[in-house]
């Protein structure tokens, strides 16, 4: 992987405590997503879905440039994002994963364009569910990013969860 200050952002939670935070993280997620989930999936996480799976599709034909562009806009924003809003996030792991995949010229290209996609989409503040609305507000993005991860399967490495876990203080 390339290599510059942004590999090495500051931890997000203290080593070793890292895996008891995204437990409750998780727990947490589990009642206030429930309403989403009551009677059967709610339309705007099937809608997220939906997108994740046109844009994985489209980002075979992505034009180089336009990568070039999304990926600019992740590394502008990823890191000042994720630190004011990783205690709302039960895929934190997933998603710091996914980044470093997206940033890794070793992953396939379709791979990257569709990774950056979900990426650019968890920066929008006002996208399918808004993300002002708290833990709810990232239900949409979770839903891309896990429909993208299903999508393009193995380019996110072992390697690049390693580095994820290092950077969220997850031992093992």
């Amino acid at each position: 992987m390339a290599s510059n200050r942004t590999d090495k952002p500051i931890r997000l939670f203290r080593p070793g405590k890292g895996g008891r935070e995204l437990s409750r993280i998780e727990a947490r997620a589990a009642g206030e997503y429930a309403p989403l989930y009551k009677g059967g999936r709610a339309k705007a996480l099937e809608r997220a879905a939906e997108v994740a799976r046109e844009r994985t599709e489209e980002a075979a034909d992505v034009d180089p440039e336009q990568l070039a562009r999304d990926q600019a806009k992740v590394e502008a924003g990823f890191w000042p994002k994720l630190k004011r809003v990783a205690r709302q996030i039960p895929f934190l792991e997933d998603l710091v994963a996914a980044y470093y995949a997206m940033r890794d010229p070793a992953t396939p290209f379709q791979a990257r364009a569709a990774l950056a996609f979900g990426l650019v989409y968890f920066l929008w503040v006002f996208d399918i569910i808004p993300d002002f609305l708290g833990l709810v507000g990232f239900a949409d993005d979770g839903t891309v990013l896990t429909t993208i991860i299903v999508q393009v399967g193995s380019a996110i490495t072992d390697e690049h969860r390693r580095l994820a876990k290092e950077v969220l203080g997850v031992e093992g």
